[in-house]
């Protein structure tokens, strides 16, 4: 897939941030914030086709930056990630993934989200 797609990805968390910049980067243009004003900043200087909020950023911070997110034009789409599968539906966001599904989950649910269809060559192997 060679996508000219923009992601920005936010979260508190520095590991986990600097490892989800790592793995859509093989994908996508990447950029990532680790404060709410980073964040901000970011949306307001670029334009991103997607935006993937953390878990580990507070419920206030993740439909402040939605709500920013819609005044845009494109409105860029909102991925939540969340600490599980299991978790109650964020109405602000377009799609949610529990980080417990894992990386590939997290690069093939942000390709559908961009129109892409993501195969995986070791699925298909022994199909």
């Amino acid at each position: 897939m060679n996508s000219h797609a923009r992601v920005l990805v936010v979260s508190r968390d520095e590991m986990l941030l600097r490892t989800r910049e790592m793995i859509l980067g093989a994908f996508f243009t990447v950029e990532g914030a680790g404060r709410l004003p980073e964040a901000v900043t970011a949306m307001k200087r670029s334009k991103f086709d997607l935006i993937v909020l953390c878990h580990s950023l507070t419920a206030d911070e993740c439909e402040g930056l939605a709500f920013l997110a819609q005044q845009h034009t494109p409105r860029p789409l909102i991925l939540a990630m969340s600490a599980s599968s299991r978790a109650n539906a964020k109405s602000w966001a377009d799609c949610q993934l529990g980080v417990d599904a894992g990386p590939y989950a997290l690069v093939k649910k942000c390709a559908e989200m961009l129109g892409f269809v993501l195969k995986s060559k070791a699925k298909a192997a022994h199909a």
